[in-house]
């Protein structure tokens, strides 16, 4: 199955699920390289870009951002003509998607979840401390004139970014950690929803990692955890919101022979039972170093 990307032309049915970027060394990560994996599909959905400055593609942070509750906010810029802007803290953050192209030293952007347009001045700039993206009429910071600096780290990717499920999806095997475990709805008034934890590895305690995601592909946040599983039990911590829960599990298969994850009471569904459905391996552990 094929999953598309984000285009002007269509509503995000792949996921761009992100954790947080460079300066986040917990969180998973975008990786404009794996955005950009297979030129051929983007291609293929997305047949006309308009000018674009490549200048500007790739990361530009507003924060150094270093540690849990460090303030974050960056745009995300692909030469395909689209892009994301995070914003929020680190271990917890909500992320928006856009289209845009350049002309005339202006990006024109629409935000995809409401439509909205903007028409920011830029200019780019570079000086001892690295090269900066300055914008005069941000739509989403406050100010004059606000200044990015581009991430100086390809591998920065490797702290968090869009998820193309297309590649991951039919996986099998495996434990607890290392998957994705996912749930997707599509909308009777249009679009198609997720809930997803990414769950790292687990170290020989049961111990490890993660992210909580939740959105519609326009719009979703992120948050950190961690997570402790001890038998038919597991006990999720998220990090920001110093908040810890307890709850059974139990690994099952759905009637397709797909694997599941049941919580007993999920912590982020209003401590219902939810079932959670084998996505795949965990993109950064597959993906980073």
């Amino acid at each position: 199955m094929r999953f598309r990307m984000l285009c002007p032309s269509s509503l995000v049915a792949a996921v761009l699920v992100l954790a947080a970027l460079a300066p986040e060394p917990a969180d998973p990560t975008i990786a404009p390289a794996d955005l950009a994996a297979d030129p051929a599909i983007v291609d293929e959905i997305c047949p006309e870009v308009q000018a674009i400055d490549p200048r500007l593609i790739g990361l530009w942070h507003r924060h150094d951002a270093f540690g849990d509750g460090d303030p974050l906010a960056f745009y995300y810029f692909h030469a395909k003509g689209f892009g994301i802007y995070r914003y929020g803290r680190v271990g917890l953050t909500n992320t928006h998607s856009f289209d845009f192209h350049t002309g005339d030293r202006t990006i024109d952007l629409r935000f995809r979840k409401t439509g909205q347009a903007h028409a920011p001045r830029y200019r780019i700039e570079e000086d001892a401390s690295g090269t900066w993206l300055i914008l005069r009429g941000d739509p989403r910071e406050a100010g004059d004139e606000v200044r990015y600096r581009r991430a100086p780290d390809p591998t920065a990717a490797c702290a968090s970014g869009p998820i193309d499920l297309h590649a991951t999806r039919g996986a099998s095997g495996g434990p607890l950690g290392g998957r994705l475990w996912g749930e997707e709805q599509r909308f009777a008034t249009g679009g198609l929803g997720f809930t997803m934890y990414q769950l790292q590895p687990q170290t020989i305690d049961g111990r490890g990692v993660g992210w909580y995601h939740r959105g519609d592909y326009d719009e979703w946040l992120t948050e950190s955890l961690t997570y402790r599983q001890q038998g038919d039990q597991i006990s999720l911590g998220f990090t920001l919101r110093h908040e810890t829960q307890r709850t059974g599990l139990t690994l099952g298969k759905a009637s397709d022979g797909a694997r599941t994850l049941t919580l007993a009471e999920d912590p982020r569904d209003f401590w219902r039972a939810h079932t959670y459905r084998d996505m795949g391996p965990s993109f950064a552990a597959t993906t980073c170093p």
